[in-house]
């Protein structure tokens, strides 16, 4: 916070001092860099006690501003009341905040005793000019600390309270306050003007605050007041004035023009004919002004990404360009739009003024700016999120009305409207608070002085951008939506959905956010629109974004900078319309060309050269690691060596990475170049459009008996001097006077050079990048034909020794013909024949059985080395041959652990469709491994049954006996342990059954197992029976 000397509006000399104000005479050591420049600014920059005297020395407009914060902020505090930083906290963020103040009170109360008394015994040793002038004022502070825990504190702090010295705080003026049910409640518009022969004035209006050229208004007072509102169609021409809005609202352009004719503003038949991408000429006799102004070509068609596409939210654009509409004339029967008397004509020392039919000019241009990068993300948040409702809400409607049910879904939203408070958007929910700009917290801190400041900035930070959160909730999604910020990135990559990593590569970014220094503020650039009407030659609407956030104070703000501007210009360079439309322009296109304002605009050319240097010093280092392995290369080094330096070679992630940044830079330069280009085209036609407009003037007053004549000379001279028209004729101070306009053209002029510039300035800096980039390409060319170089020397080397190898195995084969007849003549008149020596064989049956052999070693040598088909067959009969092995252990083993324990005379059929096969004691050696896995499980069945029937019998319940000593038990059962189903095709004798609702299926299936499956020798073939399964499921049938 700042002294009073650093105010603007101050305490007055003589006002009484406060009993409150002596308690506590501590001054501020800090000086603010920004002074404020209203009188609530300055309420805010001062200190609690000096607060009440301030405010007393306030007229009345002031004190009814204060009064109108102040309800404000009360109100955004009860809102927040139920606030929570995250799901899982247990107190709101109001109460958490008291808890953490009264925790830092009790401990600085506790500890200020034993502090000051050290200060005490440190007093007498300081020496030092600083040291004790610095622990005076630390013990008088200690001091107002010891009287926080006495009885009168209390009764300080209710007397420094806004509500005990402002009168009227609880009670809400409608004539003042804003509505906090709309979504513009807390934006404010900003009104300049100009008076003729006066300069910069303050008009005076009771809803307007402040002194030129820092006076406001309320966005819902100047928009939608229709009788006191400022921006109407003036009377007086003699005024030159200035609107501006503080959003790229489609909503609040199209009622601020119907404001200034005095019109309703409904464009909904407009809007509508857009969508359906319709072609509507309607007579001038039934369009609006507002209509004829913002007509489709001008307006909606010139939308890029509007609201009823699916693109995301920062595609939205007004394609840039500046064009000429005629002015609608001013009917006499409104009886206050009427020009004075003599107004058309232009007089020596005024504004400029047409002679004819004034035309209006609508101009559209994107300019470079920035943000912080932790408020881009919060603002990125909101626009997620709401994007994320809308498009519930689209697919819902969408539902019902294909389902017929349109009017419970109007009858549901009228509902849900009722329901939920006013004042906020869906993303806050009813008043809950519940809604969050950002994910939970990952850091808090754990001191109580820590804790209360942190928590009193989130608090802080909720009520600065509440304003901003609710717009965007409540007009992102349109039918005249809001144009948000984007970034670099998303402007030029507009259909992407995300660009956050993207953004986090920008130059910007990189240079403004360091590792090593936590208090850096990272920043990325931002490219804004400047939407631009000039009215009837005497008023201006303009309308472009501030930077997230409400109430602090933004000295890099463009509005802020046009009102310094204008502030201290001088009067006489202002001559018309188009010298403030001039020098609008040139603030919002100069915006990191301006180097002398002292705030956190990030030196957006000095980051780019500096990051251009750094990029050249990594390709001048590549290079010179290039050429130390070139040199190690050209020595004498081993073939090992030269491999070495090949596989280095092909590692070009180093040079990759540093090429990649040249590109990056070179990108992001070429998008900024492209804007600066769009800006000199608008300014060209924009000069165009105003030359036009004084050879109009001209050449309708060049008559010298009409009325204008003398005018008309000055306008003719004027015109000849900025070389647009001839010389028609002169009169007494004529090229004096009239030069004033030939000095508009000129700065319109000046405005294009400028901003070529600006755009060489780029353009040198990319071609800096492009001369790295290229010498970056030639590196890994270079690379690569080194690379190909070791390879080729590499491959020569590998050749030589081919050679001495090849002369090696020459040698080998030359020793081995001389060797290898001696060794097959010594092996035949070695071998045991009857011819040669006493053998038993003789040497034609050796022969044969040698050379026999030897033919049927090699042909299965050769078939399994060249034939897959012939290892197929050798390997699938290796295969086959283990498998019955196997087979063949495993039945023995069977029959061994069987004995002689198998039935006799009684088997079991166990197979299916394909066949069966009969187990019994004596067929077990021919069973396969599924059958005998069948018959043993059929053995667990039985033993399981047999439990079961002495149950069951127990129970009262008797069991069928089956013919010829086979049991039922045998085939398997159900879930409960018995056999259901039809067994009325088995040779059965039961006395009782416990199913009697089984029956036999009759049919020729039946009959055509009971041909084929035979019973024979009381066997019988399981696949022959069919069983029925109990299951929560209904009844499935199962082939056993």
């Amino acid at each position: 916070m700042s002294g009073p000397s650093n105010l603007r509006i101050t305490t007055p000399a003589n006002a009484p001092i406060s009993p409150i104000q002596s308690t506590y005479s501590i001054q501020d050591q800090y000086v603010d860099p920004v002074p404020p420049t209203d009188a609530w600014a300055t309420f805010l920059a001062a200190r609690f006690s000096q607060r009440p005297a301030l405010y007393e020395s306030f007229p009345g407009p002031e004190k009814e501003l204060v009064r109108k914060e102040l309800r404000r902020v009360r109100y955004l505090r009860e809102y927040f009341a139920t606030h929570r930083l995250a799901p899982g906290d247990r107190l709101p963020l109001a109460a958490s905040l008291e808890k953490a103040h009264n925790l830092w009170r009790d401990r600085a109360a506790k500890s200020c005793k034993d502090t000051l008394a050290a200060i005490e015994r440190e007093l007498p040793k300081a020496e030092t000019k600083t040291r004790r002038p610095l622990l005076l004022r630390n013990r008088t502070i200690l001091r107002q600390v010891e009287q926080w825990q006495s009885s009168g504190y209390l009764d300080l702090q209710k007397a420094m309270s806004p509500g005990s010295y402002v009168s009227g705080l609880e009670a809400v003026d409608d004539s003042v306050d804003d509505d906090p049910r709309k979504s513009d409640y807390g934006y404010n518009g900003w009104v300049i003007v100009f008076e003729e022969g006066k300069g910069g004035v303050t008009i005076d209006h009771p809803d307007c605050h402040g002194k030129f050229p820092h006076q406001k208004i309320a966005m819902q007072k100047l928009l939608y007041d229709m009788e006191n509102t400022p921006l109407k169609r003036a009377k007086d021409h003699k005024q030159l004035r200035y609107f501006h809005m503080q959003a790229n609202n489609m909503k609040w352009v199209e009622d601020a023009v119907a404001r200034y004719y005095r019109e309703d503003g409904d464009l909904t038949r407009h809007r509508r004919l857009h969508q359906r991408r319709l072609y509507h000429h309607s007579s001038s006799k039934t369009e609006s002004n507002t209509e004829k102004l913002l007509k489709r070509e001008l307006w909606h068609c010139q939308e890029r990404g509007g609201a009823d596409t699916h693109l995301p939210p920062h595609s939205r654009q007004i394609r840039p360009r500046c064009a000429l509409v005629p002015s609608p004339p001013q009917a006499e029967t409104t009886g206050n739009m009427l020009r004075p008397p003599g107004a058309d004509q232009p007089q020596p020392g005024g504004f400029f003024r047409s002679t004819t039919q004034p035309q209006d000019v609508v101009l559209f241009m994107p300019y470079l700016h920035w943000e912080i990068e932790k408020r881009l993300v919060r603002m990125t948040n909101v626009t997620r999120k709401t994007r994320q409702i809308k498009e519930r809400e689209f697919a819902f409607e969408r539902r019902n009305k294909r389902r017929g049910t349109w009017g419970s879904v109007v009858e549901q939203a009228t509902k849900r409207a009722k329901r939920i408070d006013s004042t906020t958007s869906d993303l806050g929910g009813s008043g809950s608070g519940e809604w969050n700009t950002e994910d939970t917290p990952s850091w808090r801190p754990r001191s109580p002085l820590g804790s209360y400041l942190w928590l009193a900035s989130k608090m802080y930070q909720l009520i600065d951008e509440a304003a901003d959160w609710r717009l965007i909730g409540d007009h992102l999604y349109t039918e005249s939506p809001l144009h948000i910020r984007r970034t670099l990135e998303q402007y030029y990559y507009w259909t992407a959905e995300d660009t956050i990593q993207r953004d986090r590569q920008q130059v910007v970014y990189r240079g403004t956010w360091m590792h090593n220094d936590p208090e850096a503020i990272p920043r990325v650039v931002m490219v804004d629109q400047l939407w631009l009407w000039i009215l009837d030659e005497n008023t201006i609407i303009s309308a472009f974004p501030r930077r997230w956030g409400r109430n602090k104070p933004d000295p890099s703000a463009v509005h802020r900078a046009i009102r310094d501007h204008l502030g201290g210009i001088d009067p006489s360079q202002i001559n018309s319309i188009y010298d403030l439309a001039l020098i609008i322009i040139d603030e919002c296109s100069k915006v990191f060309f301006d180097r002398t304002k002292p705030d956190l605009r990030p030196e957006m050319v000095d980051i780019y050269s500096s990051a251009i240097s750094k990029i050249a010093e990594k390709k001048t280092e590549a290079y010179e690691r290039f050429g130390r392995d070139v040199k190690r290369m050209n020595a004498q080094d081993p073939l090992q060596t030269a491999e070495e330096l090949l596989r280095k070679s092909l590692n070009i992630k180093y040079e990759w990475s540093v090429l990649m940044e040249a590109q990056n830079v070179i990108d992001q330069l070429q998008i900024m170049q492209e804007i600066f280009t769009q800006q000199i085209v608008v300014m060209g036609d924009f000069e165009r459009a105003v030359r036009a407009t004084i050879l109009a003037a001209a050449n309708s007053s060049s008559s010298p008996t009409g009325a204008g004549a003398v005018g008309g000379r000055r306008y003719s001279i004027a015109y000849h001097q900025a070389g647009v028209g001839p010389l028609q004729g002169d009169a007494n101070g004529g090229i004096a006077v009239e030069s004033r306009f030939k000095a508009t053209l000129d700065r319109a002029a000046a405005l294009i050079t400028e901003m070529k510039l600006r755009r060489d300035e780029l353009a040198n800096l990319e071609k800096r990048q492009a001369n790295t980039r290229t010498q970056l390409r030639e590196l890994l060319d270079m690379k690569q034909q080194q690379s190909g170089i070791i390879e080729a020397k590499a491959a020569i080397r590998r050749a030589d020794e081919s050679v001495l190898q090849g002369r090696s195995i020459v040698v080998f084969t030359v020793v081995t013909i001389f060797f290898l007849p001696l060794s097959f003549f010594a092996a035949v008149f070695g071998m045991n024949t009857k011819e040669l020596n006493d053998g038993s064989m003789g040497l034609r049956d050796q022969l044969l059985y040698m050379f026999l052999l030897s033919s049927i070693v090699i042909s299965i040598s050769l078939a399994l080395a060249f034939s897959s088909w012939a290892r197929t067959v050798l390997f699938g009969g290796f295969r086959l041959s283990y498998a019955y092995i196997g087979h063949r252990m495993a039945t023995l083993t069977t029959q061994r652990g069987r004995g002689g324990n198998g039935r006799t005379g009684t088997g079991y059929n166990i197979g299916g469709a394909g066949g069966t096969m009969n187990i019994s004691g004596k067929h077990l050696h021919g069973a396969s491994a599924t059958a005998l896995r069948e018959f043993m499980l059929a053995k667990q069945r039985e033993w399981e049954e047999s439990k079961e029937r002495e149950r069951e019998k127990e129970n009262g319940y008797t069991s069928g006996s089956i013919a010829n000593g086979i049991r039922m038990q045998d085939f398997g059962q159900g879930p409960s342990g018995r056999m259901d189903g039809d067994v009325s095709e088995l040779p059965l004798h039961s006395s009782s059954s416990r199913r009697k609702s089984s029956t036999t299926r009759p049919g020729p299936r039946n009959e055509r197992r009971r041909s084929s499956g035979g019973w024979t020798s009381g066997q019988f073939s399981v696949s022959s029976v069919r069983f029925w399964r109990r299951s929560s499921r209904p009844e499935e049938e199962v082939e056993g």
